[in-house]
């Protein structure tokens, strides 16, 4: 009568419980370099310079660069409280979190996110063929400049509150399909990440929103070279200077896209290089943000303009929460307007980004700004802590909050509307649906070829 075995785990190489060269996974260093090369960008460039090629006074001074240095330490340190070795804790092992994850309600909620997502989509386009829509003014428009894009969204690419804003759990679909894939083979989830991610690259050039691929992007790469580690020593080389690579991927997206936006039709008759153009235009998405947000910090002290909480975006424009909030909160006047109005008569609302740096400063002051970043850099610490030990919170949450630090420069992410589908429906899987459970004898496809790579078979 044969015994029948545990389930083989390969067990872990030296190196696989840390990141060992993926620097760029921990928190702090996502965000201190993003924020400190873009502040230094605002901080040197001189009056000039922002008139001339950004057409906005500079409002970003030694106080401002102050701040911002005062910011990033403050949420280095929370980095460093929520990520604290817990003693009451074990390692996991490479595989080890293959036998701690509920597949099946992982793959109903993939498929649930997938669905919505194509209805959503579905909707949107069935609403802008309704408002006239055609091939040729699509096509007119992306050679057109970006005024006629702004056109197009206005005019064709109209929103419904509530169904359109499900496009957003194309991120979910990411965040769970990378999982599957490592655990149960990339052809169960390849068409549907292909498909959502085909449909986020006719976003993002039909309706202007770059972030819309990019906040897919930037989490199915940061679980899937942390899920399945490199084995080959060239693609370890490529993962470590990854950000080397990202910086000059996103030029060439960005290039990419601004050509046809505004290059072709507007500055290719005012400006000698299409690459340089390119660059200061990059480079003033970061550092007008800054500005404006150090316009917004220093406007907010004696005037009362931005009102309601910028840390509470959403809030003001989330379907359903945007009706119920002037209930319990009538002190609060949700009136977008005011910082627009102060962009077109102090700045440059072209550049319209108001720097997620600075909101939380806007809102609560320096303390309690100060206050609120730590607050966040102990959460995205602990999250930091559970994606390293490959827990069910860690590898669900931390990618989808990644792209909030990289971004925090430009824009408050996790404060926008278009994070709160996924990051709702993901959290509320982990604290619910995705309870861990303890070891059984379910075999995944890379676990069988550990085995039989380490003759166990």
């Amino acid at each position: 009568m044969s015994v029948q075995k545990e389930p083989f785990i390969r067990p872990s190489s030296p190196g696989s419980r840390s990141h060992g060269g993926i620097w760029w996974l921990n928190p702090a260093v996502a965000f201190a370099v993003p924020c400190l090369l873009a502040g230094l960008t605002a901080y040197f460039t001189s009056p000039v310079g922002y008139v001339t090629h950004w057409r906005t006074p500079k409002y970003f001074d030694l106080t401002c660069l102050g701040l911002l240095l005062a910011v990033v330490v403050v949420f280095c340190c929370g980095c460093l409280i929520g990520s604290a070795r817990r003693t009451n804790t074990k390692p996991v092992d490479r595989d080890g979190w293959l036998k701690q994850v509920p597949w099946q309600s992982v793959r109903f909620v993939f498929r649930m996110s997938f669905i919505l997502t194509l209805f959503a989509y579905a909707v949107w386009f069935v609403l802008a063929v309704k408002n006239g829509l055609r091939l040729s003014i699509l096509l007119e428009a992306l050679h057109s400049s970006s005024v006629a894009v702004t056109d197009l969204r206005a005019e064709y690419l109209t929103t419904l509150p509530g169904i359109t804003t499900a496009t957003q759990f194309g991120i979910a679909v990411l965040i769970l399909g990378v999982p599957l894939g490592v655990a149960q083979g990339w052809r169960s989830v390849r068409w549907q990440c292909i498909t959502v991610f085909s449909l986020s690259v006719v976003r993002a050039l039909v309706n202007s929103e770059r972030l819309a691929f990019i906040e897919l992007l930037v989490p199915f790469m940061i679980s899937s070279v942390w899920l399945r580690p490199a084995q080959r020593r060239v693609t370890r080389f490529l993962i470590r200077f990854a950000p080397v690579l990202g910086g000059v991927s996103l030029y060439l997206f960005f290039g990419a896209a601004e050509y046809f936006r505004s290059w072709n039709s507007f500055y290719a008759a005012r400006e000698s290089s299409f690459w340089s153009f390119i660059g200061l235009r990059l480079m003033g998405y970061y550092a007008t943000a800054l500005n404006n947000g150090a316009l917004l910090w220093k406007a907010a002290a004696p005037l009362p303009v931005h009102e309601p909480l910028s840390t509470l975006n959403f809030l003001w424009h989330f379907p359903i929460l945007k009706n119920v909030v002037p209930v319990f909160l009538p002190f609060l006047t949700i009136d977008d307007s005011r910082y627009v109005d102060l962009l077109t008569t102090a700045a440059n609302p072209e550049f319209n980004n108001p720097s997620g740096i600075f909101q939380p400063l806007a809102d609560f002051n320096i303390a309690g700004g100060l206050l609120y970043w730590l607050i966040w850099g102990v959460i995205i610490g602990f999250l930091y802590a559970e994606f390293k030990k490959r827990s069910v919170a860690g590898i669900f949450l931390y990618p989808t909050f990644f792209i909030a630090l990289i971004e925090a420069s430009r824009v408050l992410y996790w404060a926008d509307g278009r994070f709160v589908p996924s990051s709702f429906l993901l959290i509320f899987c982990v604290l619910f649906v995705f309870r861990t459970r303890g070891s059984h004898s379910w075999r995944s496809p890379l676990m069988v070829r550990n085995k039989v790579a380490d003759g166990a078979i």
